[in-house]
């Protein structure tokens, strides 16, 4: 049998040569003891053989100025291309011609030993194939791998422009070594800020990021998360220990807290079961009439549309949910919120210097953003019932994604579609566990909202005064400490009914909609008279999904004026909605109504007083309790407590108005005595 040494090993150990050669030392590699807790077992000389930015632009034959031009990253890559294909280094002093060697040639290059162990393919993103980015399909790395791969190219064009003809394609930097230089790059190097270097710069580190063999056993500087791995500079070079490890066991050194999507698209590899998973999400406010101002308010929180939500296992940013919050704002809310903005927002003194005037701005801004911080924390029951339903349908979104592309892919065919398996599994787990998270949420806002100690003044309306004014009365029920995420895991888990079930009980229990007004009275004198006004529209029945958007605006003009007349009808006879119209009666929005709005009102008045009138006119007296300022009371009240739920793909809208538990009890009775 042939026992001479296979082209690997000897590679190997020339590159272990190399390494001792230049001043490297790593005896506890070769597994001849174990290695004990913070115990340095590898030293890497710095100055000789780390490959920094100064050290790849000092190599390149380029000219000051153009040399300029490269940032550290692109500087490194083009370093390694040249040692690759041993282009010329006209710039290369004699004093590193004689420590270094001569690099006219890829055999003559100092790094070729180090050079030999690099693959000459690594398989992170930037090599994906199209079978690979298909697999990637309906996750957020496959639009930001293909923007990565485009902007790479365009990277390399914009660099070989840069370079003009002292680098050319015919010296060996084409575009298929510069990629492979820059998957180098991209999975081994490190922030040259841990080692005393350049702040935003790199190095490469032969041998920590190298695979190699020792005593024929395969070994790697791999990544563990939460290993712990401990890199010191000092005069004799770069020193590394580590967690205690037992002979013939493996050594890892650790990139940082690294979701997969990170390890996959910078290193190729990912993690099953991947503690620091993570989903990215961004939001934007794209069609909304209140998008200047949203836009501001979210500015004093360091929000901007460029700003990316990190979504981690069970933890929902607290940053999110106060952007989502806002998204959430109807007109009202917005205004109330964006009058905090106005009211610090202060004219300086005459005579104010640049001085002055930058620190008044610097303590006005800290003093906004910290009042911001914590309205956001809870604007009011309508506004976190509609910022949990826009979270739902988000997280909802984004998980079909993925489960839809699921389901279209074939089996993994290579490691990288492999990792990538475990990549599309932990993205699934994060929203799933998110989504976990909302639902207890949900559950518990909507217990919330139905208990009678906790005044409608404070759950519905904010703590708003009849004077619009905002008071000083606590907002929720419970302090705001107990609305933290352990509590909401804990409904979660306690919790039996899905999200849509407990979006369907809202319905019942927190929104006053016409569709359910219709039902619960249709046997009503209110059912009755409305059943009358509005013949055609098929109460109880569901509506055509055919409807253009003509009819629907029609509909909806309707369903409006439903709840708009129930709201005056209750007022009568309170006791049907307890606590909200009590409450509701002290509240008047009518002075946000715009005038065209106002007209709009009344004509709708007058078209529905005859039919009424004609019902029972002593109920429906238009004289003195369907009047123009009840009608504008109760649209007002409809503005600014709008809701809608997306339940099962249907939009279900009304009014915020929670009932008190016996009349919702009541009404569930009811309605399962209809059915």
């Amino acid at each position: 049998m042939d026992s001479s040494p296979s082209p690997s090993s000897s590679k190997q150990t020339r590159f272990i040569d190399w390494l001792t050669a230049n001043g490297a030392s790593f005896p506890k590699l070769e597994f001849r003891e174990d290695i004990a807790e913070d115990e340095v077992f590898l030293i890497l000389p710095f100055e000789r053989i780390v490959i920094t930015d100064a050290l790849a632009r000092n190599h390149l034959p380029l000219s000051p100025a153009s040399a300029q031009l490269l940032d550290s990253r692109t500087a490194i890559s083009l370093f390694l291309v040249q040692q690759q294909a041993g282009a010329a280094t006209a710039n290369q002093s004699s004093d590193n011609q004689e420590e270094k060697g001569s690099s006219d040639s890829a055999a003559g290059s100092f790094y070729k030993p180090y050079l030999d162990m690099v693959p000459d393919r690594i398989h992170t993103a930037l090599e994906f194939d199209d079978q690979d980015m298909e697999h990637l399909r309906g996750t957020n790395a496959y639009l930001v791998v293909k923007e990565l791969k485009e902007t790479l190219r365009a990277k390399y064009d914009k660099t070989m422009e840069v370079v003009g003809g002292e680098l050319t394609v015919e010296q060996g930097y084409t575009w298929e070594r510069f990629l492979w230089a820059e998957t180098v790059v991209s999975s081994r190097t490190f922030p040259a800020s841990l080692f005393g270097q350049v702040e935003n710069g790199i190095v490469l580190i032969p041998l920590a990021g190298t695979y190699f063999q020792l005593l024929s056993c395969s070994h790697s500087m791999n990544h563990k998360s939460r290993h712990k791995a401990t890199w010191i500079k000092t005069p004799e070079g770069l020193q590394m220990s580590t967690a205690a490890t037992k002979k013939g066991d493996q050594i890892f050194n650790n990139y940082g807290p690294k979701s997969n999507e990170e390890l996959l698209i910078g290193y190729g590899f990912c993690i099953e079961d991947n503690a620091d998973d993570m989903v990215t999400l961004k939001t934007n406010f794209s069609r909304d009439p209140d998008q200047e101002r949203k836009t501001e308010i979210l500015k004093y929180l360091g929000v901007t549309a460029d700003t990316v939500h990190y979504l981690r296992r069970s933890m929902i940013p607290e940053q999110l949910l106060a952007t989502m919050r806002v998204m959430a704002m109807n007109p009202i809310e917005v205004t109330r919120c964006y009058a905090t903005i106005q009211d610090y927002d202060q004219e300086g003194e005459d005579g104010e210097d640049d001085a002055a005037r930058e620190q008044r701005l610097e303590s006005t801004n800290l003093v906004i953003k910290t009042t911001l911080s914590s309205e956001l924390q809870f604007v009011g029951l309508r506004n976190e019932f509609a910022m949990l339903d826009l979270m739902d349908i988000l997280l909802g979104t984004k998980l079909q994604g993925i489960v839809e592309w699921d389901q279209k892919l074939s089996p993994p065919q290579n490691s990288a579609q492999e990792f990538i398996k475990f990549y599309r599994q932990g993205q699934k787990e994060v929203l799933e566990s998110c989504a976990e998270l909302c639902r207890g949420m949900f559950s518990v806002l909507l217990k919330e909202s139905l208990v009678v100690e906790l005044p409608m003044e404070q759950a519905v309306f904010d703590g708003a005064s009849a004077q619009g004014q905002e008071s000083n009365t606590q907002k929720r029920l419970e302090p705001s400490a107990s609305y933290i995420t352990e509590r909401f895991k804990e409904a979660a888990l306690q919790e039996t009914k899905s999200m849509s079930d407990l979006k369907r009980e809202a319905v019942q229990q927190v929104l006053l909609n016409a569709e359910g007004i219709m039902i619960e009275h249709k046997d009503e004198l209110f059912g009755e008279a409305f059943s009358t006004a509005f013949p055609d529209h098929g109460w109880g029945e569901k509506l055509s999904n055919d409807l253009d958007e003509e009819e629907e605006m029609a509909v909806q003009m309707e369903q409006d004026a439903i709840v708009t007349c129930f709201l005056i009808f209750q007022t009568q006879q309170p006791e049907q909605l307890g606590r909200f119209i009590t409450a509701a009666k002290e509240i008047d929005y009518s002075s946000q109504l715009d005038e065209d709005m106002k007209d709009d009102v009344e004509d709708l008045r007058q078209s529905l007083q005859e039919t009424l009138e004609d019902v029972d006119p002593e109920k429906f007296d238009f004289t003195n309790i369907f009047t123009p300022e009840a009608f504008l009371w109760a649209t007002g009240l409809l503005e600014a407590l709008s809701l809608s739920l997306h339940i099962d793909g249907e939009l279900v809208s009304g009014i915020l108005a929670p009932r008190d538990p016996q009349v919702v009890d009541g009404g569930k009775q009811k309605r399962k005595l209809d059915e």
